[in-house]
């Protein structure tokens, strides 16, 4: 946010240094902040100023976060001194629709609420704390039906009026959500007797102002709750629908308003929406980092009338310590069914033949017509937690569960903080300048820290950005490279793939005399080849890929049988090769060395020729590797990555503090320090290769803020002399994969990070089978160490998953929060990814 409407002044200097004492901001630059050559203030808070951080007691927020949360307590006082009361049961205060102003029909609200009631019972709770309780709506209706009800609310009017009504088995205090752990809600909870098996937050996550300050809360909430029950988290607004409820919005607000401008009005509308809205995977994110088992089930509306709360709320069941059970269960899509326009009654006959999944309803089937013909059944109807398109059905509830270990896709939350902040320091800037007597420049700007306060249209912006800065580092110039300049990429890809199955195969066949359709041990081939002990995971992998790709079968665990191999040759096509690898960006080297391995299968897996020689023919490792880090997807990762460090950079007070781990050969940091210009920082390069650090420390060591260090990303980063919580920034480009034991690697990345620190990861997602036959030979341990993914998830393949690193981020507390390129694009082909999080 901007304020422009002051002449302008030339003084800046005085203003910066008045603004720069208050305690909320964490620096002030002189900047052209409009782009017009004129220079005014830009003003970045301090992370502490908008954080929430989880202590012993209450959590404890920062000074914009709690003006933020006031704010909400003040409009509910005035909304509950005002309330509109339906019947003695029923005070509907402030529920009013977006399109109208006016309240929604008492009947739709009363099945909203008995919808919410339908839901909590269905857990079988005994004692339940809700936190934002408001006028009792629920209270009334659930506390005939359990042994001891607490309520909290930050009202204090309607927690005097609740006290004093002495309904029996219920107590009230009043308390922020945030507040769970604070002695109030402690006391009243101790009085009853029982820790509650069902805390519950019913339309309350939309007052909230960012995903950290949601985290806490929910994380409290799943600590505290007894072993076995639930944490329901009702009415949430879904983020993956805020851009269409805002064209809904706008088109019933001015139906015959011009067409041209909607999108822009629409993008308006969304970016302003003062309200948290957070996708599946975000409560996903925030059940992995828990530390207890928790599943999660995203329930849709199911309400008769169509309206906002039908459509763009969702219902989500947090089940602690009791793991998910649905068991063996079919998994049948709505086309399977609806063939002959019968799917209801198809639906519901295929429910009652045993558990299943259904997946793939179009919203056009509602969810009250789901519910209404699954009435009944034990079945329940979810939101698809990728695809905001379609419903799901599970029968039982479990099967449809998220298990936080296997995540959805990573969404984009919308968090009001960062406009409300700007506003509200934009205020203070003024005030405190007129109180100290300073002249007020013509322009300032406010800030918040990268990645912090996004509302989705800027979350939005901030991804084109990022990914812009790849596509200009490809292209080499300001202009980013097109799609279309690209066209050749995935195709390169299949075909490198399909020469190294084809020289595998050949190799099978014609060294270890593999012949089609003839059972063999896996052993007896490795013997035949005379397979060096440390690389007999290298073989058996090998094996492993020709079954998935559908180039053989085993027989149980050790029977190999071999596909046809009448096509197949061990002699690379180097015309071929050379081709598709300058469709990637390789240099010729690079061709040349892939075709001196293939050739070379059988030497390297006896260890008579090891992969370094052939890598680093002249020695020299820095020029040899840059082959490899200079291709098209390696220049779009660093390039964008440079740019997440560089925004970072900007945003926080100096010096920046990075920690670049198995930096390598430098390529990354090279990107990093060249979008870092002049910036003041304390960049930390660690590789295990001394090799690399003393490279690095010749080429980059005249940047001032710059040293290395020898670290070990298989040990504990502590103990090689890296204090925690320490770093603003840690990289982690390409080096998860070479990690024995990911979790734990990831683990050492999370310690290292500050409060609001920002994890930078690179990895490639997928197998590329030229890599396994050649470069994978670097990575086998010697004198009997294990092999990388041998004490983690990884299933025979060295490289991890997506879902496993989403998983692996989660579990330590960082929230994935971007990752590129975008799918379905070139670029996306070579399935290597760039995962940026940041700390909970």
């Amino acid at each position: 946010m901007t304020d422009t409407r002051l002449p302008n002044h030339t003084d800046l200097t005085a203003a910066a240094a008045t603004l720069s004492a208050h305690p909320w901001v964490a620096r002030v630059d002189t900047d052209d902040i409009h782009g017009d050559g004129e220079h005014g203030l830009r003003i970045v808070v301090t992370d502490e100023s908008v954080a929430t951080t989880r202590a012993a007691g209450s959590a404890i927020v920062g000074g914009l976060t709690n003006e933020h949360l006031t704010h909400w307590t003040e409009v509910y006082d005035w909304t509950y001194s005002t309330a509109q009361q339906h019947d003695s049961d029923d005070d509907l205060a402030g529920w009013r629709a977006t399109d109208t102003g006016e309240p929604l029909p008492a009947e739709h609200m009363i099945e909203w609420v008995e919808r919410t009631v339908d839901l909590v019972l269905a857990q079988h709770p005994r004692n339940i704390l809700e936190l934002g309780c408001g006028t009792g709506l629920l209270m009334r209706r659930l506390a005939p039906h359990v042994e001891r009800y607490v309520g909290t609310d930050v009202a204090g009017d309607v927690v005097e009026r609740l006290s004093a009504q002495g309904i029996a088995g219920t107590s009230f205090v009043k308390a922020g959500a945030h507040e769970l752990r604070g002695q109030l809600v402690q006391d009243a909870v101790a009085a009853t007797g029982a820790v509650p098996d069902c805390i519950l937050l019913n339309s309350v996550t939309q007052c909230f102002p960012d995903t950290r300050y949601l985290a806490a809360v929910v994380l409290d909430a799943i600590d505290y709750v007894a072993s076995g029950g639930t944490v329901i988290v009702g009415d949430i607004r879904h983020s993956g629908q805020l851009l269409d409820f805002a064209r809904w919005a706008e088109t019933a607000k001015n139906p015959d308003g011009d067409p041209g401008t909607l999108d822009n009005r629409v993008a308006h509308r969304a970016a302003t929406d003062s309200e948290l809205s957070v996708d599946p995977s975000t409560l996903a994110s925030i059940a992995s980092a828990s530390g207890r088992e928790v599943s999660v089930l995203t329930y849709a509306k199911t309400l008769q009338d169509d309206s906002e709360l039908t459509r763009y709320r969702f219902d989500a069941v947090f089940t602690v310590d009791a793991p998910a059970e649905g068991g063996p269960h079919a998994v049948t899509s709505w086309q399977s069914l609806d063939r002959n326009g019968t799917g209801l009654t198809e639906l519901r006959d295929h429910v009652e033949s045993g558990p299943t999944l259904v997946a793939g309803i179009p919203r056009s089937v509602t969810a009250a017509a789901l519910r209404s013909a699954l009435t009944g059944t034990d079945a329940v109807v979810l939101i698809d937690p990728t695809d905001t398109a379609v419903f799901r059905v599970a029968s039982p509830p479990a099967v449809g569960a998220i298990i936080p270990a296997d995540p959805p896709a990573t969404g984009v939350p919308h968090e009001p903080l960062g406009a409300f902040a700007r506003s509200r320091m934009l205020d203070v800037a003024r005030t405190v300048l007129r109180r100290a007597g300073t002249t007020r420049p013509a322009g300032m700007r406010v800030e918040l820290p990268s990645g912090r306060g996004l509302d989705i249209v800027a979350a939005t912006r901030r991804r084109r950005e990022i990914d812009r800065a790849g596509r200009c580092a490809v292209s080499g110039t300001p202009e980013p490279i097109i799609d279309a300049a690209l066209a050749r990429v995935p195709g390169a890809i299949e075909r490198l793939d399909a020469i190294a199955l084809s020289a595998l195969t050949g190799f099978l066949h014609s060294d270890a005399g593999v012949c089609s359709g003839v059972p063999v041990l896996v052993d007896e081939v490795a013997s035949t080849l005379r397979v060096a002990d440390r690389h007999r995971w290298i073989l058996r992998r090998w094996i492993e890929v020709l079954c998935e790709q559908g180039h053989g079968s085993m027989r149980g665990a050790d029977i190999f049988v071999l596909g046809d191999s009448r096509t197949a040759s061990n002699d690379a096509d180097d015309r071929e090769l050379a081709r598709a690898c300058r469709s990637l960006g390789y240099p010729s080297a690079m061709a040349e060395f892939y075709s001196t391995a293939l050739s070379s299968l059988g030497p390297l897996l006896r260890d008579e020729m090891s992969a370094q020689a052939m890598m680093f023919p002249d020695g020299d490792m820095t020029t040899s590797l840059s082959k490899d880090e200079n291709n098209i997807s390696n220049r779009y990762l660093h390039g964008a990555a440079a740019e997440v460090i560089a925004e970072a950079a900007r945003t926080r007070p100096g010096p920046l503090r990075i920690l670049e781990l198995g930096g390598g050969a430098g390529g990354g940091t090279q990107a990093a320090l060249a979008a870092l210009g002049d910036r003041d920082i304390d960049y930390l390069f660690t590789d295990i290769s001394r090799f690399f650090t003393t490279s690095a420390a010749d080429r980059f060591g005249d940047r001032p803020g710059f040293r290395t260090a020898i670290a070990d990303i298989d040990v504990q980063l502590t103990s090689q002399g890296l204090e925690a919580r320490s770093f603003d920034v840690v990289v982690a480009a390409n080096v998860l994969h070479c990690a024995k034991d990911a979790a734990a690697s990831v683990a050492a990345l999370s310690d290292m990070l500050a409060p609001s620190g920002i994890a930078v990861v690179i990895e490639a997602v997928r197998e590329h089978y030229l890599v396994l036959l050649t470069m994978q030979f670097l990575l086998s341990p010697r004198n009997g160490a294990l092999h990388p993914g041998k004490l983690d998830r990884r299933c025979g393949s060295v490289f991890l998953s997506g879902a496993d690193i989403q998983h692996y981020l989660s579990v330590n507390r960082i929230r994935l929060s971007l990752d590129l390129p975008e799918e379905g694009t070139p670029l996306a082909a070579p399935s290597q990814r760039l995962y940026v999080g940041q700390t909970l």
